[in-house]
């Protein structure tokens, strides 16, 4: 028969919420222990007390990583904004291949945005929105998604962030627990780039901002 304490450990494990709020001490644990009872219930195939629920809670949240000290990174002043973008997804196909390649120089010279990720079926193309047409021209072939009205936000790494479990995670996390919605997302080895529609550029910087300080 499953422990109380084992069947709370479960319920927490499969819930990134609930884990989460619990390791940052924002949530009241008799609350959470009326929310997971019938759950505890149901798993240990017993009467359990609420009390002993949230005994199981306050001892498994004390085993649980905080991640406030290792995250104040002052991002504020490592986010770069750029907006006016256009993504663009091609198939991945030597046709495709050997436009982007010219492509890529008559950008470059323009001085303009450009960021490529391919993948194994498709390739991605980011640009400014006065591109579009050079775009169009250079690959020769239809793009099968366009996402206009898009903008992105560089964000500047330490390395010493990098050894800190959990880095990316948390910056995803803190955009998705404010509804903010990523069309695509690119990194190097110290920048990490999300791109978003435009209207949630304010909205995102907010909830970075909030998480990291």
């Amino acid at each position: 028969m499953i422990k109380v304490a084992d069947a709370v450990r479960e319920i927490v494990d499969h819930d990134p919420a609930l884990k989460t709020g619990l390791a940052q001490k924002l949530m009241n644990l008799s609350q959470v222990a009326r929310h997971i009872h019938s759950t505890v219930v149901a798993r240990t195939h017993k009467d359990v007390q609420l009390s002993a629920i949230t005994m199981a809670l306050s001892r498994l949240r004390a085993d649980l990583p905080s991640f406030d000290a290792k995250f104040d990174l002052g991002l504020a002043d490592r986010i770069t904004v750029q907006r006016g973008l256009v993504v663009l997804t091609f198939p991945n196909t030597a046709r495709v291949h050997s436009g982007l390649l010219r492509l890529q120089e008559t950008i470059r010279k323009a001085r303009s945005y450009l960021t490529i990720t391919e993948g194994i079926r498709e390739i991605t193309l980011i640009i400014e929105r006065a591109m579009l047409d050079r775009v169009h021209a250079g690959v020769g072939e239809r793009p099968a998604r366009v996402a206009r009205g898009i903008a992105s936000l560089s964000i500047s790494l330490s390395e010493d962030s990098l050894a800190a479990p959990g880095m990316l995670y948390r910056i995803l996390q803190a955009l998705a627990l404010q509804g903010v919605n990523l069309v695509e997302v690119a990194s190097t080895t110290t920048e990490f780039h999300v791109y978003l529609a435009e209207e949630d550029v304010m909205l995102a910087l907010d909830s970075l901002y909030g998480a990291f300080r």
